[in-house]
């Protein structure tokens, strides 16, 4: 039998990940870079902080069903450079309005929502892109690594973003993030990859290709299961984190180096478990170890809040160990569940029943920030933080009661040729 070797041994695949990882670095410093720049530099209230975060998600819930039948029609590679350079030059913008005092909240608002659109773009076609450069025995390496890198970024991100905004003021940081997008679009720009570009199907409008994927998802008990998860996970995240990043930057003896250090605990353990995911999954089977992992990660959380509400001078400290524990419970979960999601579908739907995924679980993000707002002005932000995190811990259950923990090797959820769509659906785009 022929020796499996390294995802990183495909050229084109380190490119796509160098991508991901200057994108990711820009990201992670403009997660505190635009909420610093809304509350700190232009004033912003709470409910006015979740609106330009709102912003930022909504393109998740309104776009990304039409987006999905786009990927799926078009060649992934132009759609993410495009991407790229859009957020980079939009965010340079963002900063030349800071910088001259002409940057309002309204058009905060509304540059955050092209960057989230993009972004919607971006993650979908990536997301289809990858199973084209790597073969599907790679799969597991590959997004155990974009993982690991993710966390290491998280890690690295946070601690200089928080640096950056308070040395430098928020403006000086959004250009970082402006600079990751664009070296990103230049490095997927290096990828030489065939792709046949699929003809959209006769008599087929946009609304059926994209309801196709939903039916997709909806059908298949694992993806629909892993969907709820990351729904019911991301709205009482959004939630916390807004909850948090008040509570945090309201305290002047704390602000946005503390808010750094803090998420960086999560980079730390999300660094560690995504490097033991293939060694645990190995041992113990994807069903087990997904489980096992999402328990510890969902819930640790709501236990740092607690021990925060019980002893408010330990704060800091607990919250930096359940954003750790925690960060360890993700490693270990997202390489698996994203292999699953890549596999368990054919790639001439990949795009589309990704974005019924999306749909679902991103466009939660939009509504947590807005119910984030209202929750923390109501019941104060250690409360609305209780609450979100609530939310995560029982997020755990939609995986735990499907067939997912019963998955031993990732190959069991691939799918059968004629399982895929039913005989009277028309043909596929391919």
């Amino acid at each position: 039998m022929k020796k499996v070797t390294s995802a990183w041994s495909i050229r084109p695949f380190r490119y796509v990940w160098g991508a991901g990882a200057l994108s990711g670095l820009g990201a992670e410093i403009g997660e505190l870079a635009l909420p610093s720049l809304a509350l700190i530099t232009l004033g912003a209230s709470a409910a006015q902080a979740s609106w330009v975060r709102a912003a930022m998600l909504a393109p998740f819930l309104l776009v990304t069903l039409w987006f999905g039948v786009i990927v799926d029609r078009r060649a992934r590679r132009p759609l993410m450079i495009g991407a790229d350079l859009v957020r980079g030059a939009v965010l340079v913008l963002v900063c030349l309005l800071a910088l001259s005092d002409r940057l309002t909240i309204p058009l905060l608002i509304v540059a955050t929502a092209v960057l989230g659109t993009m972004t919607v773009l971006y993650q979908l076609a990536d997301f289809a892109f990858l199973p084209r450069i790597v073969p599907e025995r790679h799969l597991v390496d590959a997004n155990a690594r974009i993982t690991a890198t993710q966390s290491a970024l998280q890690l690295a991100g946070a601690g200089v973003g928080g640096v950056l905004v308070q040395a430098l003021t928020a403006p000086i940081a959004v250009v970082v993030n402006a600079a990751g997008y664009l070296l990103s679009g230049l490095f997927i720009s290096r990828v030489r990859v065939a792709e046949p570009r699929p003809a959209a199907p006769s008599g087929r409008s946009a609304l059926a290709e994209a309801k196709t994927g939903v039916r997709l998802l909806l059908r298949h008990p694992i993806l629909r299961a892993l969907a709820a998860e990351a729904t019911l996970w991301n709205f009482g995240n959004e939630i916390f984190m807004l909850a948090l990043a008040v509570h945090v930057l309201a305290d002047p003896a704390a602000g946005p180096m503390v808010l750094g250090l803090i998420v960086t605990c999560g980079g730390v353990g999300a660094f560690a478990g995504s490097v033991a995911s293939a060694r645990l999954t190995a041992r113990y089977g994807y069903g087990r170890s997904l489980l096992a992992s999402l328990v510890l990660g969902n819930s640790a959380p709501l236990l740092g809040i607690l021990g925060t509400a019980l002893v408010p001078a330990g704060t800091i400290p607990f919250l930096g160990a359940a954003f750790l524990v925690s960060g360890v419970g993700i490693g270990i979960a997202n390489s698996q569940a994203t292999s699953i999601r890549q596999i368990a579908v054919a790639e001439d739907v990949r795009g589309r029943v990704n974005a019924g995924y999306r749909l679902a679980s991103w466009g939660a993000l939009s509504i947590g920030a807005l119910i984030g707002g209202i929750l923390a002005t109501v019941l104060g932000p250690i409360g609305a933080a209780a609450a979100g995190t609530a939310l995560m811990a029982l997020a755990t259950l939609p995986v735990a009661f499907s067939p997912a923990r019963h998955v031993c090797r990732i190959e069991e959820v691939a799918p059968e040729q004629t399982d895929q769509l039913p005989a009277t659906s028309g043909p596929r785009t391919s």
